[in-house]
């Protein structure tokens, strides 16, 4: 009898040792694809992405509104900007305030569509332009900012981050056409009001079908800001 006994403890042992392997070997192979490290401990890879969405939603006096949604460009210079923000605090153009932050929409007839790494900052050059419909300055979109009968640059309403991942906020501004008929092909979600700006800077711009506005019509500009992570 003592002899299975002892057979038994054996098994016992040897079955607890091989689980107690196990359990460790899926620690260490958990931990190594959540961090990229073979250390358990290490710390975890977040990837994050940031995206801007945009929407217009066009409304004739007395009508019923008419959206769309459009693909958007994010410029490498706009998102150098929130980069060098974050890691140093210097994005090197003004000192982010309330007068200076991505919640400013800007308006343009330009139906020329941007691309990514058109220079998007600063007053118009042969090369850059911070005004919406101008970026890539005179050798670019070549084209101009609205800044008359309702449609000038102004801060939209903003609704801070919610959700989970994605998380997304909004920038939203209705333009009233108040002066005489005014086409719009184009919005840009912006750093500052004032176009021609040294310290202007583009995040993202988005073209659409042109529309012809009316006085007393309206349009109304909605940019979605999401943050994506894993």
């Amino acid at each position: 009898m003592k002899f299975f006994k002892v057979e038994w403890t054996k098994k016992k042992g040897a079955i607890a040792l091989l689980a107690t392997a196990l359990a460790v070997s899926s620690f260490v192979l958990g931990g190594y694809v959540a961090t990229g490290n073979l250390n358990p401990w290490g710390n975890r890879h977040y990837y994050q992405v940031l995206n801007a969405n945009f929407q217009e939603c066009y409304t004739p006096a007395g009508g019923v509104p008419e959206c769309q949604s459009s693909h958007n460009v994010l410029f490498d210079t706009g998102a150098q900007y929130v980069e060098k923000l974050v890691t140093s605090n210097n994005e090197g153009f003004c000192t982010v305030a309330a007068a200076c932050s991505f919640h400013f929409v800007a308006m343009s007839t330009t139906a020329t569509a941007p691309t990514a790494g058109q220079g998007s900052t600063g007053t118009t050059t042969g090369t850059s332009s911070g005004d919406c419909g101008v970026a890539g300055g005179t050798g670019g979109q070549n084209g101009a900012e609205l800044t008359t009968n309702g449609f000038a640059a102004t801060a939209g309403a903003v609704v801070d981050i919610s959700g989970s991942s994605p998380k997304s906020s909004t920038v939203q501004n209705t333009f009233i056409d108040n002066t005489a008929a005014t086409t719009v092909a184009q919005s840009c979600l912006v750093n500052q009001a004032a176009n021609a700006a040294a310290n202007r800077v583009h995040h993202a711009a988005a073209t659409f079908t042109a529309i012809t506005l009316q006085i007393g019509d309206t349009i109304q500009i909605t940019w979605t800001i999401t943050w994506t992570w894993s």
